[in-house]
């Protein structure tokens, strides 16, 4: 038997009789809870000195901003990088992706924002500085090259990639 068996043995044979009325003074003595209304329960819970109200509306304020907004924050563009811009007219389309070299062809990586009302998808992606092939694809089924390019290639699997170079203005000048 273990040192807390042994006083638990202890405890259960001192048992002593509570002075008469101990319970209904005890008893009186609770609040009751079935008048307890809904405000009673708030004014309990909101702290009276307001110790920790600004923290926590600081706290909600910050979550809101991060699940709203970290979608929305731009990339920042690193050194040697330029920012280029990719449009594409598909007024019927539901859906636009950019795929190309950059980001190693890789569906769902990269896609546009739109279509805005005249059907124009469009991105801004940072590339590194270089030469880079890229190409549309619409509705996860249609491959579209870029019309609006100067250059394009054969891919090799029947399809035209787009050819562009990307040059850092600043550093050339």
């Amino acid at each position: 038997m273990n040192a807390e068996d042994k006083i638990l043995e202890q405890l259960a044979k001192h048992l002593t009789k509570a002075p008469d009325g101990f319970t209904d003074r005890v008893m009186a003595a609770l609040p009751d809870r079935s008048r307890v209304t809904m405000r009673d329960r708030l004014a309990d819970f909101w702290p009276t000195h307001g110790r920790w109200i600004a923290p926590a509306l600081a706290g909600a304020a910050a979550m809101l901003l991060v699940v709203f907004g970290l979608g929305r924050l731009d990339r920042p563009v690193e050194v040697g990088q330029v920012l280029f811009h990719f449009e594409l007219h598909a007024p019927g389309a539901d859906r636009v992706e950019l795929l190309g070299t950059f980001n190693e062809w890789k569906s769902g990586d990269i896609v546009l924002n739109g279509p805005d009302a005249s059907g124009h998808w469009t991105a801004e992606v940072a590339l590194p500085e270089g030469r880079h092939e890229y190409i549309f694809l619409v509705d996860d089924e249609r491959w579209l090259a870029d019309p609006k390019a100067a250059t394009h290639r054969p891919d090799g699997f029947g399809r035209v990639n787009t050819v562009i170079k990307v040059y850092d203005d600043e550093n050339t000048a």
